[in-house]
């Protein structure tokens, strides 16, 4: 399972995320983007400033593979990391997730969500929070 939960994908669509890049030899750089639009449950796309763009394309080219973490208060309330091959297109960052981890502080942390069915995932976010996405 490497679809997103609904409640996943409208923390991601209404706060956007940290984006951390690697070059090949590891130097990283990291953005932040305020929202996102979701397709299929595993498509992630960004829009991106020129500067955001310009900062994350060398490392884009050597090494796709990107992790995100949601952005603001969803950091906390929707403690995710998502990892997945980015492509650039234009100012559009598209990420495939691959895998998924809780990154909630406590016996959980690095749990991978992933490896585990929907229902299971979908059983862990009920039993630990009670919101479905973030405050209008």
């Amino acid at each position: 399972m490497s679809t997103l939960t609904p409640r996943m994908m409208n923390w991601l669509a209404r706060f956007g995320a940290h984006i951390a890049t690697a070059s090949k030899s590891g130097y990283p750089t990291t953005i932040v983007v305020e929202s996102a639009t979701i397709e299929e449950g595993k498509y992630v796309t960004y829009q991106l400033t020129d500067a955001q763009r310009d900062q994350i394309a060398a490392n884009i080219a050597e090494n796709p593979y990107v992790a995100q973490a949601p952005h603001a208060i969803a950091a906390i309330r929707a403690a995710y990391q998502f990892k997945g091959s980015a492509t650039l297109e234009g100012n559009s960052l598209k990420v495939e997730i691959k895998e998924i981890y809780c990154t909630k502080p406590g016996p959980e942390a690095a749990l991978r969500l992933d490896v585990l069915g929907m229902d299971q995932v979908i059983k862990f976010e009920e039993s630990r929070w009670r919101d479905v996405g973030p405050p209008k």
